[in-house]
């Protein structure tokens, strides 16, 4: 069952905003009403109408839409241009008389209504989607995108076809602000869908709908007449009379014009356009390639030795008893990081970093070129200039430096580290009878790095597991931000959700008891799901077209160990920060309040996103919030005091190490993305041993598995730029004013959260600190000099 995906279906909003499909003789427009007379609609305007059986009178005189058979709310009539034309409620609605709209089934009594309207979860008040994906088949899902597309077409046609002499705000700029909006739930909901649907045929017809709304999106954006009545529109005194959020959306529409292509034209225009599509195509191919990654292999416990006990009893076994190990990340970590056997380790990590190389090989190598060719297009030296012209950091030349002085401070941490690893490897060698060959290899990385923190922190990582059982984590982390921000969770049920492992909850402003909005959680990996940890904005938490402020929903995925039958789910302390981080973006994306659906929640500078959930991790650290969120799964009793110090202790170790491989996805991707073509194997290979020392395995290809070169591409080098502002504003604020103090966590919600992308990043971090931010604190948590 397909239900209203986003829909501007409200209470009491008519089905005028409904953005059904129309008739091909009719065309809507935004601030003029049709040239008839007789009836009118709920806002007052002449609109046609007529009987549909003569054809030519007012069946209904002041009603746009009614109804004809009450024992059918399933359909409802317009009257046009002296016809009626007949129309469905979109499924999961029924029409409303007393409202004369599509309202939500569960708010309409109707005789003979069908019973699929019925099927499924309940809808909580405010969310405009159905997102059981259960109830939706592949076919409707097109259906649904094709109607979007057609309504994203006809706003387009409406805006350009203003003369140029008639714009208004009304006419050009409300209609295309209403429209990103409403497309970002509507369309939103059907490609979320490739991440965590059940049914391949529907993540494939997700992915479908993905390359054809971006098609269309590449299309629109390319519209030269509607960018110069935005750009007339701008000109006029009307403009003067624009809110803040209003001016900087139009600035960014002007600005746009240029890095969409707008001052092309000719031969040159259609080349950019088409790369441009293969761009999102290749984009979209590579993703799903990773996401539907089934890779695997077969090892005989004894192979094992070392690995948790739990997680090889969640291994499937084949006839044989092999058991079978994954990609997956519940597999993966703990494998590569405590399996003593190293032939098993490389078999690991090579399986790991072989995935989709022959598929996502070639793209990627196209992707870069292509990236290069639309830079030249548009004037832009690499394409990293051109990305990097709207972040923070401005230009390629200051992350080069951000990243080139880094670098050479963290290689000198990590020659101490690696020297203790190599110790701990020529150690164990000799234990367990094997040649020492002087290497650390790429198999070994993490686990000698785990080592290292069970032997210089005696940190026992697997004994620490027991005591982060995920529903205690869940409770404390979930009590840890209602403190901070203000605000109350509240566990729902029976919601219309993908999967029965998937969770639901309410938030409310603690203040003033408003329901500000919703979250999900789908934890537990599966086949077919998004395969690492990440956070979607599904509905923003803006204003609609009618100036309401819609209800914010959110949604983390993540893939953290299932229960057993003998006890509950266990997450290492890594997995904790992960939540811990992943919840902190999906904060941001309810407490947003801005009222342009473009500068809602995330979407901001692309190398200051993640600074806000960085700066929350420093709580899995602190033992004051630790003891909130752990407790042992048997008993409930505490983290020992020796183990907790010492895994406070243990934040340091291993920093030079683990910095570098960011500063070496951050250097290779710069690397890509300042060049016009690439053998990525070879500069990937390369790379790493001038970085870190280390070989990679022959055959694999991280520039085929590294998800972040498709969205965050000439952008990777933002997870350690934004640590800067993360500490910053941890030390300046949070460590010093108390890290459960509400008045800093409201004004962290206030400042930080709370603008979006309506303001720059820098802007909102000096409202925060009260000055300018500045290195200081990042480079002291890395143990590094000024």
């Amino acid at each position: 069952m397909l239900l209203l995906y986003g829909l501007l279906v409200h209470l009491g909003i008519p089905a005028s905003s409904l953005l059904l499909p129309v008739p091909s003789n009719l065309v809507l427009t935004y601030d003029s009403p049709f040239s008839t007379e007789g009836c009118f609609n709920d806002l007052g305007r002449a609109v046609p109408c007529a009987n549909p059986k003569t054809k030519d009178t007012c069946l209904h005189p002041g009603e746009d839409y009614y109804q004809e058979n009450p024992a059918n709310c399933e359909e409802y009539y317009r009257c046009v241009a002296g016809v009626a034309y007949a129309y469905k409620c979109p499924l999961g609605t029924l029409w409303s008389r007393e409202a004369s709209a599509c309202d939500w089934d569960f708010n309409v009594q109707c005789r003979g209504a069908s019973a699929a309207a019925s099927v499924g979860g309940r809808r909580y008040p405010g969310i405009l989607s159905n997102y059981d994906y259960r109830q939706m088949t592949p076919e409707a899902l097109l259906a649904e995108n094709e109607r979007i597309m057609q309504v994203m077409k006809d706003v387009y046609d409406n805006v350009g076809g203003v003369p140029r002499e008639g714009v208004n705000f009304a006419n050009v700029i409300k209609p295309l602000i209403d429209l990103d909006g409403d497309v970002h739930t509507q369309s939103g909901v059907l490609t979320f869908a490739t991440n965590v649907a059940l049914d391949k045929a529907l993540r494939d017809a997700s992915v479908e709908a993905d390359k054809k709304i971006t098609d269309l999106k590449i299309d629109l954006s390319l519209r030269n007449d509607v960018f110069q009545n935005i750009k007339a529109f701008a000109e006029t005194e009307e403009a003067k009379s624009m809110n803040y959020e209003q001016q900087r959306y139009v600035e960014e529409a002007l600005r746009n014009g240029k890095r969409d292509g707008l001052l092309l034209s000719g031969d040159t225009l259609e080349e950019f356009k088409k790369n441009k599509k293969k761009i999102s195509e290749l984009g979209i191919d590579f993703r799903k390639c990773l996401g539907e990654d089934k890779s695997h292999f077969y090892a005989e416990e004894k192979d094992l030795d070392g690995v948790p006990q739990d997680v090889i009893e969640s291994m499937e076994k084949d006839e044989s008893g092999k058991r079978k190990v994954t990609t997956k990340y519940p597999h993966y970590h703990p494998v590569i990081k405590n399996c003593k056997n190293p032939q098993t380790r490389f078999i690991m990590e090579k399986l790991m970093q072989s995935r989709c190389v022959k598929e996502n090989t070639p793209r990627i190598e196209q992707l870069i070129t292509l990236r290069q060719r639309q830079a030249d297009i548009l004037g832009y030296p690499t394409h990293a200039a051109f990305v990097q012209e709207e972040k923070m950091a401005k230009n390629p030349e200051n992350v080069q430096k951000f990243l080139t002085d880094l670098t050479s401070k963290l290689q000198i941490l990590w020659k101490g580290e690696k020297e203790t690893m190599l110790d701990l490897k020529k150690s164990e060698a000799a234990e367990l009878g094997i040649e020492f060959n002087g290497k650390i290899a790429k198999e070994d990385f993490w686990y000698y790095a785990n080592q290292v923190e069970k032997k210089n922190y005696s940190v026992d990582k697997e004994k620490l597991k027991e005591y982060f059982p995920l529903e205690t984590v869940t409770a404390g982390m979930m009590e840890i931000y209602q403190r901070l921000l203000g605000l109350k969770f509240t566990k729902l049920d029976g919601g219309e959700v993908w999967h029965d492992e998937v969770s639901m909850y309410q938030v409310d402003d603690k203040a003033t008891g408003e329901n500000i909005g919703y979250f999900y959680m789908d934890l537990h990996p599966r086949d077919g799901k998004y395969g690492h940890a990440a956070m979607w904005d599904l509905q923003p938490g803006s204003l609609d077209k009618h100036g309401n402020r819609q209800k914010a929903v959110a949604t983390m995925v993540c893939n953290f160990p299932k229960p057993e039958a003998d006890k509950p789910a266990l997450l290492e302390h890594r997995q904790v920060q992960t939540f811990f981080h992943e919840f902190g973006h999906v904060m941001h994306g309810i407490c947003s309040r801005t009222n342009i659906s473009t500068f809602f929640g995330t979407n901001v500078e692309g190398d200051f996103v993640e600074a806000p959930s960085q700066m929350l991790e420093n709580w899995v650290w602190e033992e004051e919030s630790l003891k909130m969120m752990s407790g042992h799964y048997e008993d409930e009793s505490p983290i020992p005091a020796d183990l907790l110090k010492n895994l406070v202790a243990s934040k340091s170790a291993n920093e030079g190490g683990k910095s570098l491989r960011q500063m070496y996805f951050a250097t290779l991707d710069m690397m890509l993305h300042t060049r016009g073509q690439a053998d990525t194997m070879q500069v990937a290979k390369d790379l790493y041993m001038d970085i870190l020392g280390i070989e990679r395995i022959d055959g694999t290809n991280i520039a085929a598995n590294l998800g972040h070169l498709i969205g965050y591409d000439a952008g990777y080098y933002g997870y350690m730029w934004s640590k800067v502002f993360s500490q910053d504003m941890f030390a300046t604020r949070f460590a010093a004013e108390g890290i459960l103090n509400p008045k800093t966590g409201m004004d962290y919600r206030n400042m930080i959260l709370g603008p979006g992308g309506s303001l720059d990043g820098a802007e909102m971090l000096r409202n925060f600190l009260g000055r300018d931010p500045n290195q200081e604190a990042f480079l002291k948590s890395k143990g590094l000099e000024l």
